[in-house]
Parts: structure tokens; C-alpha cells; sequence
């Protein structure tokens, strides 16, 4: 515990330096708490949402919330947080942590924004109306949602968006002895339901989705005898690249695409230690020795680490800052059954926030070309993701206007910054 302490402090202190541009404030924690649906004990431990501290490398529950029987997901979206929970959504504020709104949405599973829209997969036993619906992310109130009839007949887990389509998990995984493999494609425009790619025989059950250099990936867990990662090329007509098995003869945990590495981690129950599996070459490359049986990961790309959660699912559970090489250098006390994470990235100069002159940029939202004006001369540009990685970097000769070609970078919300500037958000359409 000293030794972990002491990492702890360390790394924060790293953090504090380093924090310059994009930064991960916070990073939110949910809880799935603990029911007992065997013993009849009902809810013993309820859901919370949580938060780890980088800066001070400090863990604290943030807001309980009574009433559903277990936490789903959860994400961060401009300054609000969106959770699922058994059978609600709800949102809360990212500073304060006070309670914004809840609506009921039996089901609801995992969560993505597109635009001004929240959307949203939905799976229960004995099945619903509808299993995919989008609602307003201020209101949450139901804009549509996708009938039976158009061809999504099952719950589906994991929902990504990728421009103006969003990508279903399509597994039926509340029916076990009927379990499906399909990634099913959603015309956001249209509101329309259309392809779903068959991930074959050992495809079954995919329960996570990434996006990797234009394609869409899918890690799953079949009937947890084997699991299973599929590719799946994204632009024009989906097509499906391959599903290789992963683990044969176990099932795995938590999986997150690491960026930095170019690879897909995973748990694996046979091992309980951390695999990788390297997405250049489409195989399993490694094991980290020593790394522990996580249940929740999340890459934070902006600090070079994971972070990472383990549990006994009824009593306790822990936080876990890792390096790429799996090893835990920090951990905290956290919440029993802690396995969805999202990262809250702000925007930080460096300097006080009062004191950063802004840049100017239009149109806003840009299609093709957007003009800057910096609030003094400079001749690097820099543009991030939502994430905090650096998507188009350029050098210029030095001045307070400049024009910026975005015509190549994927549609979505943006940080444009300078030498010397605060950041400013722009969307690409």
C-alpha cells in the first residue's frame, strides 16, 4: 500500500506538469453495485457513480443512484454525464454532479451521442417493443426509434457512431440458447435500420465495438467457451475482414482498444492476466505477465496509461491506473463491481484561463475548409479529437489568419489551438 501511495503521487505530480492542451480532468466510475437475484435479497449494494481524480490521484463517489438493479454504461458529453442503469437513463452535471433529468427506458443498455441526439441499445429479458431509440440529449425525450419490422429484432449491446451511421453489437444475448453474431449498420439521416454483417460461427455474441483506421471491430465472447474479435472494413458496403478466435476453451472480461499500440487488450478468464491482440497483423501477440483480472478498461491516450478496475463483485473493489505493459503503478479504493469507465477531457493551456486568448474559427460547423484567426501570430496548428489525439497537425508560416483543410478528418467535435491560445471547439460535419 506505501509503495502504491507513493506511485500514486508520482503520477500525479506527472500529470500536473504534463497538463497542457487536452486533459483528463476527471475520469467517472460506474458501479453496478451488487442484487442479489439468486438469494432473493434484492438490491444490497445500489449503483453509484464515481470519479478518479489524475491531478491528485484521489477516488470518491459522486452520486448514488436508488432504484435500478445494475449500471450499464456511462459516458461524457460537453459537460454533462449520461448513464445507463437497468432501466433509465439519466444525466448529470460534470462539475457539480447534481442530477440533470432521468427517463425511463426499460432495457437500456449502452450509449453513444450523435449530434443533439442520445443514443441508445436496449435488451430485457422476454423482449421489448424496440431495442435501438434516440432521444434528445438536453430533454431526453424519445426523438424515434427502430421497429421490429425494419429488421432489428433482438437486443444489441454496443452502439458506436461513425459519421452519420451508427454501428450496432446485434447478439440477442438475453436469450442464451438463441445467441446471435451480427453488426447491424443504422442510417442516422434516414432513421432507418439496413445491413447487419454476419460475423460467423465463432462470431457469436459481441458485446464491444472500436473504431480502428476507418474500420469497426467487434470484440466477442460467444457462450464465453471461446472469444473472438472481428474486422470489419466501414467504408462503402460493410464488409467483413475476418473473426479469429482469441481464447479458446475461456471466455474474456473487459477489452479496449489501445491506440498507441495499435492493439486490442483483453482479459482472459484461462489466464486472469491481460492479452493483446495486434490489429497490423490480425493475431494475438502477447500476454502481460503479472497484470491483473480487470473488469473495466479504458486507454487514456493523452497520459500514455490505462486505467483499469477489479472486484469480488459483492463487497468491494479497486482503481487501477496500468501502464501499456499491463503493470498496476497506482491503485484506490473504488465501488463494488466497477466496470465502465469514461473519461472527461477538458481543455487546459497551461496558463490561467482568463489570461488565453481564444481563437476565432469559421464556418462552424465546417465541411471543407476552415479559416482561423489567432489572437497572435503563430504558425503550428493543432487539431484533436474528443479524445485528446492529435488528428492533423500544421506548420505554417507565421501569422493571426490561416486556412485549414479538414475535408479528410472524420466527422465529429474538435479542439483547434495554437502557441499561446486557449482552445476552441469547432464540429466537423
Amino acid at each position: 500500500m506505501y509503495r502504491s501511495l507513493l506511485s500514486t503521487a508520482a503520477l500525479a505530480a506527472s500529470f500536473w506538469c504534463q497538463a497542457q492542451g487536452p486533459m483528463v480532468h476527471q475520469v467517472f466510475v460506474l458501479s453496478e453495485g451488487y442484487y442479489d437475484f439468486f438469494g432473493g435479497g434484492g438490491q444490497l449494494v445500489p449503483v453509484t457513480l464515481g470519479s478518479y481524480d489524475p491531478a491528485a490521484g484521489t477516488y470518491a463517489t459522486v452520486a448514488t443512484i436508488n432504484g435500478p438493479r445494475f449500471g450499464s454504461d456511462v459516458l461524457v458529453d460537453e459537460g454533462i454525464v449520461f448513464v445507463a442503469a437497468d432501466d433509465r437513463v439519466l444525466r448529470f452535471d460534470a462539475d457539480t454532479y447534481q442530477p440533470l433529468g432521468e427517463a425511463l427506458v426499460a432495457g437500456a443498455r449502452k450509449l453513444a451521442i450523435w449530434g443533439d441526439a442520445l443514443l441508445i441499445t436496449r435488451g430485457e429479458l422476454g423482449g421489448l417493443p424496440h431495442y435501438f431509440e434516440a432521444r434528445d440529449k438536453s430533454t431526453l425525450d424519445l426523438l424515434w426509434s427502430i421497429d421490429p419490422s425494419e429488421g432489428l429484432t433482438m437486443s444489441a449491446e454496443d452502439v458506436i457512431v461513425v459519421g452519420d451511421k451508427a454501428y450496432l453489437a446485434v447478439n440477442n444475448a438475453f436469450d442464451w440458447s438463441n445467441l446471435a453474431g451480427k453488426v447491424g449498420v443504422l442510417d442516422l439521416v434516414a432513421e432507418s435500420y439496413g445491413t447487419e454483417i454476419d460475423l460467423g460461427p465463432n462470431g457469436l455474441n459481441p458485446e464491444k465495438l472500436f473504431v480502428h483506421d476507418g474500420d469497426v471491430l467487434a470484440f466477442c465472447n460467444n457462450d464465453f467457451s471461446r472469444s473472438s474479435i472481428s474486422r470489419i472494413s466501414a467504408s462503402g458496403d460493410p464488409v467483413l475482414q475476418y473473426t479469429t478466435v482469441v481464447a479458446e476453451n475461456s471466455g474474456c472480461a473487459a477489452s479496449a482498444l489501445v491506440e498507441a499500440e495499435d492493439n486490442v487488450y483483453y482479459l482472459e478468464y484461462a489466464q486472469n492476466e491481460l492479452a493483446r491482440f495486434d490489429l497490423a497483423t490480425g493475431s494475438v501477440s502477447d500476454t502481460l505477465s503479472g497484470s491483473p483480472a480487470i473488469y473495466g478498461l479504458i486507454e487514456d491516450p493523452i497520459n500514455g496509461v490505462l486505467y483499469a478496475t477489479t472486484s469480488d463483485f459483492f463487497s468491494a473493489g479497486d482503481f487501477h491506473v496500468l501502464g501499456l505493459d499491463g503493470q498496476v503503478t497506482a491503485t484506490v479504493p473504488a465501488a463494488v463491481s466497477s466496470g465502465n469507465l469514461a473519461l472527461d477531457i477538458r481543455l487546459s493551456t497551461g496558463v490561467p484561463e482568463r489570461d488565453a486568448a481564444s481563437i476565432t474559427v469559421f464556418p462552424n460547423p465546417v465541411d471543407q475548409e476552415l479559416f482561423v484567426q489567432l489572437p497572435r501570430m503563430a504558425g503550428r496548428l493543432e487539431v484533436r479529437d474528443a479524445a485528446g489525439r492529435l488528428v492533423l497537425g500544421e506548420v505554417k508560416a507565421p501569422s493571426v489568419n490561416h486556412r485549414l483543410d479538414v475535408a479528410g478528418i472524420a466527422p465529429g467535435v474538435y479542439t483547434i489551438q495554437s502557441e499561446g491560445s486557449g482552445a476552441t471547439r469547432f464540429s466537423k460535419r
